[in-house]
C-alpha cells in the first residue's frame, strides 16, 4: 500500500505543481541560471545549451557570445552581461516548453518542499526522503477532503422538501468532489491527468 501511494505521490506532485516547477527555472539561482554562469565562467556554450530546444540554439549561441565579449569590460559589464545572458538562456527554456516567460524570479524564493526534496534525490542517488514526502502529502490531503466528504452525510439522498434538496445538493457535491479528487490521483498515476481540474469538474458537476 505504501508503495503505491508513494508512487502517485511522485506523479501527483508533476500533476498538481507544474507551475511551481516552471516558476523554479525562472528563478535566479534555479537550474537554468545556474547552469548559464556555469557556461560563461568555462566559456563554454555547451553547457547550458541543453536546457534550450535545438532550434533556440543559434539566439542562444549568438547571446553567449556578446555576453563573454561585454564581461571583458569590468564588474557592472559583467553583472549586466550575466543578467542579459541568464534571462535569455530562461525566455528560450520557456518557450521550448511552450510557456511565456515573464521575467526572472528573486534568488532563495521558497518553492515548498518538493523541488528541493527532488533536487536533493537527483543530486545523492536516492529517492527515499522524496517518496516518503510525497507520500505523506498524498495521504494528508485524502484524509483532509474525505473529512469535507463526511461533513453533509446527515443529508438525506431523498428529499422532500426544499430545505432537503438544498443539503442533499451540499452532500452530493462534497461526496463527487471527493471522488472526483481519489480518480485523479488514479489517472495521475496512469497518465497525469491534473488532479484539481477533475475534483474541480466534478465539484461543478454535482453543483448543476
Amino acid at each position: 500500500m505504501t508503495k503505491v501511494l508513494t508512487s502517485y505521490a511522485l506523479l501527483v506532485g508533476l500533476a498538481l505543481s507544474p507551475a511551481s516547477a516552471r516558476a523554479h527555472r525562472d528563478s535566479a539561482d534555479g537550474p537554468v541560471a545556474t547552469a548559464a554562469i556555469k557556461a560563461l565562467d568555462a566559456r563554454n556554450v555547451n553547457l547550458i545549451l541543453p536546457f534550450a530546444p535545438a532550434q533556440a540554439e543559434p539566439e542562444l549561441g549568438d547571446a553567449f557570445k556578446r555576453a563573454l565579449s561585454v564581461r571583458e569590460k569590468g564588474p557592472e559589464a559583467k553583472a549586466l552581461a550575466d543578467r542579459y545572458f541568464i534571462e535569455t538562456a530562461v525566455r528560450l527554456h520557456r518557450a521550448g516548453e511552450g510557456a511565456p516567460y515573464s521575467g526572472l524570479k528573486p534568488a532563495g524564493t521558497d518553492f515548498g518542499p518538493a523541488i528541493p526534496a527532488a533536487e536533493k534525490a537527483l543530486k545523492i542517488g536516492k529517492s527515499d526522503d522524496l517518496t516518503a514526502l510525497m507520500a505523506e502529502q498524498v495521504v494528508h490531503a485524502i484524509e483532509e477532503r474525505y473529512s469535507d466528504a463526511k461533513a453533509p452525510r446527515g443529508a438525506t439522498m431523498e428529499p422532500t422538501t426544499a430545505a432537503d434538496v438544498a443539503k442533499a445538493r451540499e452532500r452530493v457535491s462534497a461526496e463527487l468532489a471527493f471522488i472526483g479528487y481519489v480518480e485523479g490521483i488514479y489517472l495521475a498515476a496512469k497518465g497525469g491527468v491534473h488532479v484539481e481540474a477533475a475534483a474541480s469538474q466534478d465539484h461543478h458537476q454535482g453543483t448543476e
